[in-house]
């Protein structure tokens, strides 16, 4: 059997792992911390192979370690590798996914951009009520743990900070939620548009 070529990581992902913080972590994410290390570097090669975009491979490996915490130690259970590296191959797929959704309708959306025509924005059409029920639908379609974020701050116009004390969690992963929470707005409300 064939082993396979090893595909060199670049810098930054080569330095992902150095400078994992301990002493400012709490005593109940430290388990998290302890797997990046053990683990890290095989998952984040595993995602590069997958994906083979720097990009790509940070967000999937963040969203991974994200998705790890928020289900705690203890949902996890002892095969602490085994529910990373599944986590992993799942958030790699989704990225694969949606750069396929992207590749298919990116022609259309050419097209339909190409042919609206140059001027103003048709006033008359744009009701503001049917605007804020889609969003209203969208944002309780998300996740709790994304739709908390995006009430506190979109909707309670709240500072990262103050999101993160009232959530328990990190003012950097209350930004990371709501980045996504922002990306799966857009694909819900464009999905319930163009039906």
């Amino acid at each position: 059997m064939a082993r396979a070529q090893s595909i060199p990581l670049p810098l930054e992902l080569r330095s992902l792992l150095a400078g994992l913080p301990v002493a400012d972590v709490p005593d109940d994410q430290r388990w998290i911390v302890a797997l990046m290390r053990k683990e890290g570097l095989i998952i984040i090669n595993l995602l590069w192979r997958m994906l083979g975009s720097e990009e790509d491979v940070l967000d999937a490996y963040q969203t991974a370690v994200c998705r790890l915490t928020a289900r705690g130690e203890r949902a996890i259970g002892s095969n602490r590798f085994g529910y990373f590296y599944r986590t992993a191959m799942n958030t790699g797929i989704e990225i694969l996914r949606r750069r396929k959704r992207r590749r298919e309708h990116w022609p259309a959306i050419r097209q339909a951009h190409q042919q609206r025509p140059v001027g103003p924005p048709d006033v008359e059409r744009f009701d503001q009520r049917e605007v804020l029920q889609r969003m209203r639908r969208a944002i309780c379609q998300l996740p709790p743990y994304l739709r908390n974020v995006v009430i506190l701050r979109d909707l309670g116009e709240l500072p990262y900070a103050q999101v993160s004390r009232i959530l328990g969690i990190r003012p950097g992963t209350a930004r990371l939620y709501r980045r996504h929470a922002v990306v799966r707005l857009a694909e819900l409300i464009g999905r319930e548009a163009s039906q």
